[in-house]
Order: C-alpha cells, then structure tokens, then sequence
C-alpha cells in the first residue's frame, strides 16, 4: 500500500495499517451514537430527522477526510452536540429565531475562522494562551468526558433536589454491565490489545442481550433518507435582525472556542507539548476543521469539529489520518446499518470515554502548583467546565480569571496583547449570554 504511506507517513509515525483500522474502529464503535442522538437534536429545532441523520453521517464522512488530507490526524470530524443543543433548544425553542438563520450564522463564522487561520492569526492565539490554561483545558474535558461516561453508565445521575447529583442503582445491569466492561477493558489494554475496546464493546452488548436488556433490531438494513430538504437552507436576512447580533457574537464565539478547545485537548495528550505550539501541526489541523465549519451548515447541521471522542482511537494506536478516514468511511456505511448500531448500549461504549478521561487528567501534573496565579486559574477552568456542564463556559472564564491574577498580582509581565483581548471578547460574551 504505497500510496497510503506517502499520504499518511505510516511508518515515520511509528504505526501501520491494521493499527489504524483498529483505531478507526475503535473511535466509530464510541462515536456512533452520535449518528442518531445529533439528529434528535436538530429535530427539536424542526429539521427532519431521516435528512438530518443522513446529513450527519456524510459531514463525518466529508470532514474527516478533509482532516484527514490535509492534516494526517487521527482526529474524527464531527457536529458537537452541545451547541447542536445550544442551536435547537437556547437559540431555536427559547429565543425563536429560526434554524436557517443559526445555520446562516454558523456558515459565516467558519469564514471568518478560515480567515483567521489562513493568516496567522488563530494559531497566534492559540500559541500565546498560557501553557497551564492549555492543561486545564485537556484536564477539563478528561474529567467531562469521565463525568458523562459515569452519567450514561447510570453510576451517578441527575436529581431534582438542592444536590444536583446522587449515587445510581447498583444492582442494575446498566452499572454492572458498565463496570464489568471496564475492568474487560482495562485489562486488555494491560495486556497489550490493540482491539482492547471494541472487543470490551462486542462482549458487553451480548451479555446485554443475553440478559434481556437489549432488544435485537426488527431489521438490520435500513436506507439512507432523502437530504434536499436540509440542503442550502441559510437566511442571511435573519442575521440583519437586531435582536440577533448579540447571538451571533455568542455562535461565533462558540465555534471558535469549540474547536480550538478540543484540537488543544486532544493534542496536548497525542503530542508533545511543543508540538502544540508547531505552526505547521495546529494550522492545517485548523484549516480542516475551518472548511468543515463552513460545509456543514450548507448541508444542514451545526458545528462540525475535531471530536474528542477521537482519543478512544488514539488510545488504540491511531496516529495518522488514516485513522480518520477508516472512521469516516464507517460513518458512511454505518447509515445503513443504524438499526444495528443503535442498540449498542451507553454501558458498552461510555466506559471507553472512562478509559480516555482518566487518561486525559493525568496532564494535570503538569500544572505550576508552585504559583497560585499559574494554578488557581486552571483549576477553575476545570471545575466551571465540569460543574456548569460547559465547557466552552469553563474555558472563557480561564481566560477572564488568568490575567486578572496576573495583574492584580504585581506580574503584568506575564500577560500579553492577546491575553487581554480575550479578557475583554469573554467579558462580553458573559454579559450578552442567553442565561
């Protein structure tokens, strides 16, 4: 297979075909769900949701490849769910503005981020934001990735009393089965098993539904829906409305902290540190997530990014893009087998987000404990991401809480220009938010 070495450099980035199949694997298996929760999302803003689960298997079908060619990462390319959220349930159900001018808004952010990235200027930003908020920000989303993973599990749950969370059943095949395929897993990835978390996943969705959890599908194939009802709908007239400015700052801002966020996340674990700030390693990785964040609203869905889901995979040993493909290319065919994917059950894939959070927090060493105005912001980043369950939220107040401290503190020397910019961009984003 030559011509997949000259593309992905396979063997100058210490891997190998099967290798990155089983990384692909392994990444769709966990992501999956996706292929039907992001279409649900978008239902509620009045999308239709045979088109929009299409819709969603193309764009990680598309934009993974662009991510894949244009930046050789490993790094599937997918809609986020919280601001599919955000769009169908805060901007869409709350306010009453219409999908079509979110989306239209969304499409010019993305031009704007391309923009930004062309020229500099993104991975300018991205390379002065503080190396200890850098951490934080893959802590965080470790400990979000752990928090959701416990959630779905059923280990903990929400509660409507004054304490927001409390202990889940015990005795319930959810959590035993749960905690059964993570102790599988781990012990496979001990022992050296690249398949380690697929064969967990398998083994764990058939004791399901020996158990009689899982109810087998009436039908294995089914046919992907009609997508022109989704395509090209962007108002642009909408964006005129002057009750939505304040909103279109707070997508854009969105969109850009989003994917920021989780390209530093992600390659603050698969990279050494300097490799963070390489120019040449974050710019294309945010070309490609840039032209994904402006083909996605042409097709219909909201922002696509550089999913974080994507370190199960790295994990397994994916190191290059054509992991991503390999991801892609089962996203694509999945869609005829949703009836299938779907019954695999939150406990058979939310121990494998366990297994990347965990692995996520470790970096959290890293972090100068000698200076309280270096670690004090950090792990209020981390405890607003996790705690407000946003992080884009967690994020932006890192970057309020960093150089005031530094200010405040007799050490202006350790800001920056772009320091202080971002104070004021997240100051008003806090001020115009729809709370």
């Amino acid at each position: 297979m030559d011509i997949l070495e000259k593309l992905f450099k396979l063997h100058q980035n210490g891997t190998n075909i099967r290798t990155e199949i089983i990384a692909g694997l392994t990444t769709f298996f966990t992501m999956s769900y996706l292929l039907v929760l992001s279409p649900k999302l978008l239902e509620y803003s009045g999308l239709e949701l045979g088109s929009s689960l299409t819709i969603t298997a193309l764009i990680v079908f598309i934009c993974s490849i662009i991510m894949a060619l244009i930046a050789n990462k490993p790094y599937a390319v997918a809609p986020f769910l919280g601001e599919t959220a955000f769009i169908a349930f805060t901007i869409v159900g709350n306010l009453g503005f219409s999908i079509k001018t979110a989306l239209a808004s969304i499409f010019i952010s993305g031009i704007i981020l391309l923009f930004m990235t062309l020229s500099n200027i993104r991975t300018y930003i991205v390379k002065q934001i503080p190396e200890n908020i850098k951490i934080s920000f893959c802590t965080g989303l470790g400990l979000f990735f752990i928090f959701i993973a416990l959630r779905d599990i059923g280990i903990v749950k929400f509660t409507t009393n004054n304490i927001p969370l409390e202990i889940g059943n015990f005795t319930s095949v959810s959590v035993i089965l749960g905690i059964f395929c993570f102790i599988i897993q781990s012990v496979l990835i001990k022992r050296g098993n690249k398949a380690a978390i697929i064969i967990a996943m398998i083994i764990t969705t058939i004791l399901g539904i020996i158990l009689g959890d899982i109810e087998l599908p009436t039908k294995i194939i089914s046919a992907p829906m009609n997508i022109t009802s989704s395509l090209f709908q962007l108002d642009f007239s909408g964006l005129m409305n002057k009750n939505f400015i304040p909103m279109f700052f707070v997508i854009f801002l969105m969109v850009n902290i989003d994917t920021v966020g989780a390209i530093i996340g992600l390659s603050y674990k698969t990279n050494n540190s300097e490799n963070i700030n390489s120019k040449n390693n974050d710019k294309k990785a945010m070309i490609a997530d840039s032209i994904s964040v402006i083909l996605a609203p042409i097709m219909g869905t909201t922002t696509p990014g550089a999913y974080l889901d994507s370190m199960t995979g790295i994990s397994a040993g994916g190191k290059t893009g054509l992991t991503a493909i390999v991801v892609g290319c089962l996203f694509l065919f999945g869609l005829i087998f949703t009836p299938l994917l779907i019954i695999i059950p939150p406990y058979a894939y939310a121990p494998a987000l366990l297994y990347v959070g965990i692995l996520m927090t470790s970096v959290i060493t890293k972090i100068d404990f000698n200076d309280i105005t270096e670690f004090a912001p950090a792990i209020l980043t981390i405890c607003i991401m996790i705690f407000t369950y946003n992080i884009g939220a967690g994020i932006i107040a890192g970057f309020i809480i960093y150089p005031l401290l530094k200010l405040l503190s007799g050490q202006k020397n350790k800001t920056n220009i772009i320091s202080w910019i971002m104070f004021v961009i997240s100051i008003i984003f806090f001020a115009i938010y729809p709370y």
